[in-house]
């Protein structure tokens, strides 16, 4: 009969054989700047940090598309890209799944459903169908990549499919669904997870590991439920956790998820995510007002770090890009607006004639814009509004472009759509 201590060796060196096994080295910056990793790219902001892309598309004769495709399994999150492949999830009450495209060729590689955890009591989560099971964006780091749907199911895989944990966070009180998208950080997963009203207290913010689901750190919220998706900023010498949930706006430290400042500034539905570019964070008080904000403070910065506030042209839905010039918004309406980023002067502002849905984004010099009818404008990103060319995609579009290796990766409300050429 083995002894006491031959046991504990064993289970030592299982421990550590499979530490091994998931201590993988993560890839570097560069790789996460030439892929599109989260919701709105490797900063979360909605900027192509690396190449350049054609401006004029035609469905119909092909120029400039490079494959268009059936998407499987319905959902409104964006597009990821890492190397050739391409995540999506997709779903509906009865079962979640997420998907990888081939970025060459556009097609399925594999498709893997997510293990569908119930509550005690078998509830099941009813999501609307303006938002359905799967409107948050999967993230990856690179390694593996993860994925959240509005049942509170949250998962790991492979790029091959094969799924390394999965867990169920409970079904979130949420009257428009879970929207928020995941974002990773080092080894960790990040998850604000908002819900309910703020005196319910039923809001955390999380911290995963990537290998493994166990959680790292966790961190109660005084927030009711939200829609936007934090972004991690380096500056004043911190990693920084940005979240928006009325009424506060409050910097975490990434590492331990401790606050470091807030600032209350916020009311309503809090659906745009914020940007920061240079060394100022913008944040959309939905339909209210934009906020150049300083991000150098400690406790509550009401009073002291918000720059400047604009009024005119204010997003309730989508969420603003800047190249650290100048910051650019569009309204679900289709106008948009056009802000010096250091003094909140309008510079323009322009109105596309079709609702929005897509938050903006900024590739190269370039300024793009997608209609929820499926147009493509694509404008100067500079002090006047100048559109350089209009293109129709022929289906409606609600989710933000991905954007990578000189291509366009728009997801409509049937197909995935490659634009840059073959």
């Amino acid at each position: 009969m083995p002894t006491m201590t031959s046991c504990v060796s064993k289970l030592l060196l299982f421990i550590s054989a499979v530490a091994t096994a998931i201590a993988v080295d993560l890839p570097k910056a560069e790789e996460f700047n030439a892929n599109w990793p989260r919701f709105r790219g490797p900063g979360g902001n909605g900027v192509c940090l690396v190449g350049d892309a054609p401006t004029k598309f035609d469905i119909t004769s092909g120029e400039n598309i490079a494959w268009s495709v059936e998407v499987p399994a319905a959902g409104f999150g964006s597009p990821v890209v890492w190397g050739n492949h391409v995540f999506l999830s997709g779903g509906d009450s009865a079962k979640c799944e997420v998907m990888c495209f081939d970025l060459a060729s556009g097609k399925l590689q594999w498709k893997s459903t997510v293990p569908n955890a119930e509550t005690a009591s078998g509830a099941k989560a009813e999501a609307p169908d303006q938002s359905g099971m799967a409107s948050s964006t999967v993230a990856t780091d690179g390694i593996r990549f993860y994925a959240m749907f509005a049942n509170g199911d949250l998962a790991a895989l492979n790029f091959d499919g094969t799924i390394v944990w999965s867990k169920h966070l409970g079904i979130p009180k949420n009257p428009y669904g879970h929207a928020t998208s995941l974002l990773t950080w080092q080894d960790q997963v990040i998850l604000q997870f908002d819900q309910g009203e703020a005196d319910e207290k039923l809001s955390n913010l999380y911290a995963f590991d990537g290998a493994t689901g166990a959680i790292v750190w966790e961190q109660p919220r005084s927030a009711g439920a939200s829609w936007a998706t934090p972004i991690v900023i380096e500056a004043s010498g911190k990693s920084q956790l940005i979240t928006l949930a009325s009424p506060f706006l409050i910097s975490y430290s990434v590492k331990d998820g401790s606050e470091i400042w807030r600032a209350d500034c916020l009311d309503g539905e809090v659906t745009p995510s914020p940007v920061f570019a240079g060394d100022t964070l913008f944040v959309i008080h939905p339909t209210s007002k934009l906020q150049a904000i300083r991000v150098d403070g400690q406790g509550d910065v009401t009073k002291t770090h918000i720059r400047w506030i604009a009024e005119d042209g204010i997003p309730d839905i989508t969420s603003p890009v800047s190249n650290g010039e100048l910051v650019f918004l569009v309204d679900s309406s289709g106008m948009a607006t056009c802000y010096d980023a250091k003094t909140g002067k309008k510079q323009w502002e322009h109105d596309l004639e079709e609702p929005c849905n897509a938050s903006p984004s900024i590739f190269g010099n370039k300024l793009y814009l997608i209609t929820k009818k499926g147009t493509l404008i694509v404008a100067d990103a500079a002090r006047e509004f100048k559109e350089l060319a209009r293109s129709t995609l022929g289906e409606e579009v609600l989710a933000s472009p991905a954007f990578a290796q000189n291509k366009i990766l728009v997801r409509s409300l049937k197909h995935l759509v490659c634009l840059g050429g073959k």
